[in-house]
């Protein structure tokens, strides 16, 4: 059995996310893992999905998360008393959204480009 380790911020890993791919994906995955210099396929996996670009299609559910978040982040600020007290975890969200929001703002820009 090998040996459990934490990730780079001191977490352990025992989630299990699995999905489904077609042959051809799979050693299309298996040769970008190759070319990536990654150690592991999970390595690339996480990388490509945490830090790469997502395109993000608004829709009801997708405001009704951002107010839950939201909502979330803001009783985390307003129980807090000193900056030295918020957890760095609190910003994964923002970022997320901010994200989100400024691909929604280039891809508004980008459609009044292509109407003139």
């Amino acid at each position: 059995m090998s040996k459990k380790k934490k990730d780079d911020k001191n977490r352990w890993r025992n989630l299990t996310v699995a999905f489904r791919v077609s042959p051809e994906e799979n050693e299309e995955l298996n040769i970008r893992v190759k070319l990536s210099g990654a150690e592991t396929k999970r390595e690339y996996i996480i990388q490509s999905v945490l830090h790469q670009q997502v395109t993000a299609k608004g829709n009801p559910l997708m405001l009704v998360t951002f107010r839950r978040e939201l909502q979330h982040i803001e009783r985390e600020l307003e129980r807090l008393t000193s900056i030295d007290e918020m957890d760095s975890e609190l910003l994964t969200p923002i970022r997320s959204m901010l994200e989100i929001l400024e691909g929604f703002r280039k891809n508004s820009t980008e459609e009044k480009n292509d109407e003139y």
